[in-house]
């Protein structure tokens, strides 16, 4: 009896699996994902963490076939992160810098989503018969883990750079830039002078390098306003005849990119002795949100500033220690002035 159309397509696809590396699906899964149009800094995060898994799996199983991958090897990988990898495995800097064994859960949740939406097209597309992504469940996370600076840190990290020198002053204005706004790294450091409007106290974060895709007009403070000025006029002494457009540059007048802004960080926080908190572009945010309701700020104007859809993805930027709940309660309790 022969065999039906639809079968013999299926056989012949998975014949056809037999004979392609991993590495061929993952760049047709890039593919797709530039055509729906994925901001850069997305699609690299895909092949960053698709590299994780496959030096992994290259490692532990180096014969294994893509219809021979189960659900049990991507959670033995899951259980790799947790439990074995070094923090910072890859990273061009900071590799050498941690020694700590187990990647944090929220980590590994950003790495399982990438690697589960690959898996998910493979199985969409018929390359894999079995729905592994829908098998690899999720860490669950407590919602208030994510770190802040205390008041002293965010004074002690202004104190660190060197504001005589280009390099130190621009790495003042961006720290105190961030902590002013909460602004993502990749945010700021893609700022233009036509994204400034520092007589109005605003600046513009273009859909373009907005996360969501979605353009805000952010407010950042006179004091801030004024040192983007000076930066300004700072660049255009440096780099006279060139007039960069980009706000934070290098010594030869290139854009300061997210590594080498990420070492500086790191660097002026090893400098000015900060410990119990990570000392990350991230933690910047973390902290603008949290200092921002502490100082009255409501959750509404902060989930615009922040440039979050939903007020729950804010909620999350927020961790209030004990004594931080005294000083509120001393500001708010209907008791005050009584």
């Amino acid at each position: 009896m022969p065999m039906a159309t639809g079968t013999r397509k299926r056989l012949t696809s998975a014949a056809i699996t037999l004979h392609h590396p991993l590495d061929y699906y993952f760049a047709l899964f890039l593919r797709a994902k530039k055509t729906e149009g994925l901001k850069p800094r997305t699609l690299n995060d895909h092949e960053s963490h698709y590299r994780y898994f496959q030096r992994w799996l290259t490692g532990k199983y180096p014969t294994l076939k893509l219809e021979e991958l189960t659900a049990d090897h991507v959670r033995q990988y899951v259980q790799h992160m947790l439990t074995e990898q070094t923090l910072y495995t890859g990273h061009p800097t900071l590799e050498s810098h941690n020694t700590d064994i187990g990647l944090s859960p929220a980590t590994v949740n950003i790495r399982t989503r990438t690697l589960k939406c690959f898996l998910r097209f493979l199985h969409d597309e018929g390359y894999l018969q079995t729905d592994l992504a829908s098998r690899v469940k999720l860490q669950k996370v407590a919602e208030d883990t994510l770190g802040a600076f205390e008041k002293e840190q965010v004074l002690q990290l202004l104190a660190a750079p060197n504001q005589r020198e280009f390099l130190g002053f621009r790495d003042y204005v961006l720290l105190t830039l961030l902590f002013d706004t909460g602004l993502r790294i990749n945010e700021a450091l893609n700022l233009t002078l036509d994204d400034l409007y520092l007589a109005d106290k605003t600046i513009t974060v273009r859909a373009s390098i907005a996360k969501n895709g979605t353009s805000r007009v952010v407010p950042v403070s006179k004091r801030t306003a004024e040192l983007l000025s000076a930066l300004v006029q700072e660049n255009l002494s440096q780099f006279s005849k060139r007039s960069p457009s980009n706000l934070f540059l290098l010594n030869n007048g290139k854009p300061l990119t997210y590594n080498q802004a990420y070492e500086r960080i790191r660097l002026h926080g090893e400098n000015a002795g900060i410990t119990g908190v990570r000392v990350s572009p991230h933690t910047f945010r973390h902290t603008f949100a949290k200092l921002y309701l502490m100082n009255g700020g409501d959750l509404f104007s902060l989930q615009k500033i922040l440039g979050h859809q939903d007020i729950s993805m804010v909620r999350k930027y927020v961790q209030l220690n004990n004594r931080d709940l005294q000083e509120k309660h001393a500001q708010s309790s209907p008791l005050v002035g009584m």
